[in-house]
């Protein structure tokens, strides 16, 4: 009977033989190394497409169980997104240019503020910060801090062109959603199927859940962000509110980064706004915490204070801020494939 080589016969291996199939399997494994850290970049672009994939399908099968066919349905959560994506783009981009030309109008009043303040004066006035300026001003240094410029325009540029590119990779697989499933479900042993294809099916759920009720949670931090600034008189709310609520979407840490930078902002205006500011972010916070987070994540995810903080720590080190955001979903995802594959057979055992 043809198969694999059992331990006997591979005993029995010329040591030749040996050394060469020891070779190949290292080289493969090297290739395989080599591959996987040359595509890193964009292996991250198919996971984030997939992930986003898997949270559009939602609504898509919401509409497809109320009778309409699938390519019905993605095609109206497409225009739906582009309608609302252009509709947000004209909103905002009236607000930017115009706070934009405000700040431009108010830096040198801030300039002023500045070089009038008594921090700055413990560092010798003005006449000492420009002297090191102009110190500083070198052909080198300037041309380091153009090349620094361009290597952050040409990153940026990359970072949208890779976020196009993962926007419509998810478009591509949401298309074929029911394909790319059941192509994976044929992966595995037909007397297995029904159980792999419930076990995933209870993962896209969770993961699915879990973007949306991120996204639901960052929009509320978002807008309650702008209620509040505009209320105090806080400069620039709009685009500060989108900061918050991008920031949001990064669990445990970016709720605090956003509030770090809207206090800034507030310091501007007078320390009693900042100081305002500090007390509405930590109530908030509080809020989101014990309230919000868990009244949208109650259906999705349950995960632990103590696993979400490892998870995400695990996830920055690994893949930066793409495995801070999804960390969380693919901790669910292990645990639940171990609670459901690995518990049931260690207690038979």
């Amino acid at each position: 009977m043809a198969g694999l080589p059992t331990r006997r016969s591979l005993s029995q291996t010329p040591p030749l033989s040996a050394g060469i199939l020891l070779g190949v399997g290292f080289a493969l494994a090297a290739a395989l190394v080599w591959a996987v850290t040359e595509l890193r970049t964009l292996l991250i672009v198919l996971v984030v497409a997939g992930f986003l994939a898997i949270g559009m399908n939602r609504p898509v099968t919401l509409m497809t169980r109320r009778g309409l066919s699938r390519w019905l349905a993605v095609t109206i959560l497409i225009l739906g997104l582009v309608l609302l994506v252009c509709g947000g783009i004209g909103l905002i981009i009236p607000i930017v240019v115009r706070e934009g030309g405000e700040f431009i109008e108010a830096a040198p009043g801030y300039w002023e503020d500045l070089m009038s303040s008594s921090l700055l004066e413990r560092f010798g006035g003005e006449t000492k910060i420009l002297e090191q300026a102009q110190s500083f001003l070198t052909g080198e240094n300037i041309s380091n801090a153009l090349g620094g410029f361009l290597g952050g325009v040409a990153t940026a540029a990359g970072a949208i062109g890779w976020f196009t590119t993962c926007v419509i990779l998810a478009l591509f697989i949401l298309g074929g959603y029911d394909r790319i499933r059941g192509g994976a479900l044929r992966l595995v042993a037909a007397s297995k199927r029904d159980r792999a294809a419930d076990l995933l099916d209870q993962i896209l759920q969770q993961v699915g859940a879990y973007l949306i009720g991120a996204l639901a949670i960052a929009l509320v931090a978002g807008a309650s962000s702008w209620i509040f600034m505009a209320i105090v008189g806080i400069p620039y709310a709009a685009i500060l509110a989108v900061v918050v609520a991008v920031s949001d979407l990064v669990p445990q840490i970016g709720a605090t980064i956003g509030a770090i930078i809207v206090t800034l902002v507030a310091l501007t205006v007078s320390p009693t706004t900042a100081l305002i500011s500090v007390i509405f972010f930590l109530a908030y916070q509080q809020l989101e915490n014990w309230l919000i987070y868990p009244t949208v994540m109650r259906s999705a995810v349950k995960v632990s204070d103590l696993a979400s903080i490892v998870s995400v720590l695990i996830g920055a080190a690994l893949f930066g801020v793409v495995g801070v955001i999804l960390a969380i979903p693919f901790y669910a995802a292990i645990r639940l494939i171990i609670r459901e594959l690995v518990f049931p057979k260690l207690d038979e055992s």
